[in-house]
């Protein structure tokens, strides 16, 4: 463990209508490179509980992460935690990565969570010194023997606060996130948000698919009924891997043992954050899945599968969402994100957020390592928006798929 004696001044901030005063001064940046997390543990779930992060860096969530994926990807631990006396004020899930060139801090998971944001105190965040900690941080890092800063997919805001992280020059993430605000009752909702003809198709599809058989959208509210689903999901992914090529996360089986630790961490009372996981069956087969994290009033969707064949002209991805959304309106969540990436039917909900990338290198080594990087993220960009390109891939994905099969 290492600490950094900050430089910052006190503030004054209102909490609870009278002032009171954050003294930055006295902010310390702790690094923690073990393994076992369990020490953090009260404090982190403390700082998780007033919902000033996402639900991607919640402590049963990360620890499952490195309890499993860690070792595969040639990474360790590198958790940043800034207290003010025995107070807890904020909590950076890093991972240093190791590769024969440089050592990289990353967030940590950033290959299979989504957006990020590490936990905050509103008192830190509505500091106007709060963006002082991002050259902190890179003194520390530096200290710490990190080559290279490669923080991705940030959030411009954390909740109705600038994020202390990002800077004007940093460039835009190569994928967006689609969050939307909800409202009840849920039928006034869909119609104000689905036109007339996409909610009758949406019936059309429905009543089609009840017709094959029983149908049943439903929470899955006990372990078996969770576990079954994130099999089916990964199952599901797999075959669609082998027909068309799509890469599904959860290929390696260190992946599959972090998602369903995670989803089971998370579901005792003391957790923060809650699993939130819906199946779409027919005829007790499941057909469709959506797996999310539930944190404060926003639900954060992880990620979906279908299944494959003659089914998907059903939409069944789309029918079970539906539903999901629906669910969630009547329950009083206020925010639905739909998580990263586009896809066609995140766009009949809600219109993208751009994210912000801080790549940053501090030696040599990593000047080389970001040079390579920032080409790389040019031209993923430029082939995203290459409607030709995207066309030819995914025709030369599936066939070299099916060779494959």
């Amino acid at each position: 463990m290492s600490l950094l004696q900050s430089t910052s001044q006190s503030v004054y901030v209102t909490c609870a209508g009278r002032k009171t005063t954050l003294d930055l001064e006295s902010l310390k940046l702790q690094i923690f490179t073990a393994h076992d997390l369990t020490p953090l543990r009260d404090d982190w779930q403390q700082l998780e509980s007033n919902n000033s992060g996402n639900a991607y860096h919640a402590f049963e969530w990360c620890k499952s992460w490195v309890d499993h994926v860690a070792t595969c990807e040639n990474a360790s631990p590198l958790i940043i935690a800034g207290y003010i006396g025995e107070e807890l004020h904020v909590l950076l899930p890093f991972a240093l990565h190791h590769s024969p060139l440089v050592k990289t801090a990353r967030w940590l998971g950033t290959e299979i969570f989504n957006q990020n944001t590490g936990y905050w105190s509103q008192h830190l965040l509505s500091a106007p010194q709060a963006h002082f900690l991002r050259p902190r941080l890179t003194t520390l890092l530096k200290s710490a023997g990190v080559d290279l800063i490669q923080l991705s997919n940030m959030t411009c805001k954390i909740g109705a606060y600038d994020n202390p992280l990002i800077r004007r020059q940093d460039s835009t993430s190569a994928n967006a996130i689609y969050p939307f605000k909800l409202a009840k009752p849920a039928a006034s909702f869909v119609n104000k948000k689905r036109s007339k003809s996409a909610r009758k198709k949406h019936r059309s599809k429905l009543s089609k698919l009840q017709a094959l058989g029983q149908v049943e959208l439903s929470e899955e509210t006990t372990q078996e009924g969770a576990l079954k689903t994130i099999f089916a999901m990964i199952r599901q992914r797999e075959i669609r891997q082998a027909e068309t090529g799509i890469p599904t996360a959860f290929s390696l089986p260190a992946y599959q043992k972090f998602i369903g630790t995670a989803f089971r961490g998370l579901a005792p009372e003391n957790s923060p954050t809650k699993p939130v996981i819906y199946s779409l069956k027919l005829n007790t087969e499941i057909i469709s899945t959506c797996l999310s994290l539930k944190s404060g009033a926003r639900l954060y969707c992880y990620c979906t599968s279908i299944t494959s064949g003659d089914l998907m002209r059903f939409s069944p991805g789309e029918l079970l969402m539906q539903q999901v959304i629906e669910d969630m309106c009547e329950q009083g969540m206020e925010v639905f994100d739909l998580g990263l990436g586009e896809e066609r039917f995140k766009l009949a909900w809600a219109e993208p957020e751009y994210l912000k990338d801080w790549l940053e290198p501090l030696t040599f080594r990593g000047k080389v390592a970001a040079s390579l990087q920032s080409i790389r993220c040019r031209l993923k960009r430029k082939l995203r928006n290459n409607e030709k390109f995207w066309k030819q891939y995914r025709r030369l994905r599936a066939m070299l798929a099916r060779i494959k099969r």
